[in-house]
């Protein structure tokens, strides 16, 4: 795959911000350096899914890879740039089959074997969480920066860390070898989207040596 992979990644919660008020939490995040967005809406039908994502493809555009999680046929319906696969969803492989290189491939692992199986499926890159508590993981120990580590060892992959990260975290989990970083509270409960984003992104800059 010749696109790049994206390092900040934005991930939907309805929960957290209903759908109809996403997209413009979406493009604030956009506009503050997110170079990713995921719809990460499992249970809602197929044509609910499709509403949402094209509401958000409309405001982020090009200026944002979209990703659709685990539903590749939305996914290609909607034109979107990528699919988040699940440990139990379909394979990177059998969605490669699918899609061709359409699709950005990333695969969600919660342990050494998912990240090293997902490299020989043919992934473009691994989601490893949950890095810290986070209360999208209720009663859930995290697997801590050492899990994250181990991860990026175990396979050539970028490796986007999920889980509680906080800009001030964003440093060390860099320094563990992640790519780049997956955020759902930590924006969507944010009193001001836009700036929670662009302390994100400076974290990201000085803990990452990227580019503005």
């Amino acid at each position: 795959m010749s696109r790049a992979v994206p390092r900040l990644h934005l991930v939907s919660d309805r929960r957290r911000c209903p759908l109809d008020r996403f997209p413009d939490v979406a493009w604030a995040a956009v506009k503050a350096g997110f170079d990713a967005v995921h719809l990460r809406e499992k249970d809602l039908p197929a044509a609910d899914l499709i509403e949402a994502a094209r509401a958000l493809n409309r405001v982020i555009g090009d200026r944002a890879a979209l990703f659709i999680n685990d539903r590749v046929d939305v996914a290609l319906i909607v034109g979107a740039a990528g699919v988040q696969l699940g440990e139990t969803a379909l394979s990177p492989r059998d969605v490669r089959a699918l899609a061709g290189q359409s699709l950005l491939i990333g695969r969600s692992v919660h342990d050494i074997e998912g990240a090293e199986r997902a490299a020989v499926e043919g992934a473009d890159f691994v989601l490893a969480g949950h890095i810290y508590a986070t209360g999208s993981k209720p009663g859930q120990p995290p697997r801590g920066l050492d899990f994250l580590a181990a991860v990026t060892a175990a396979t050539p992959l970028p490796v986007i860390a999920v889980g509680g990260i906080t800009p001030e975290r964003v440093p060390e989990v860099i320094a563990a070898g992640a790519y780049g970083v997956a955020v759902i509270t930590g924006v969507l409960a944010a009193a001001d989207p836009g700036a929670a984003a662009a302390a994100y992104r400076r974290a990201l800059e000085t803990g990452g040596s990227i580019q503005a």
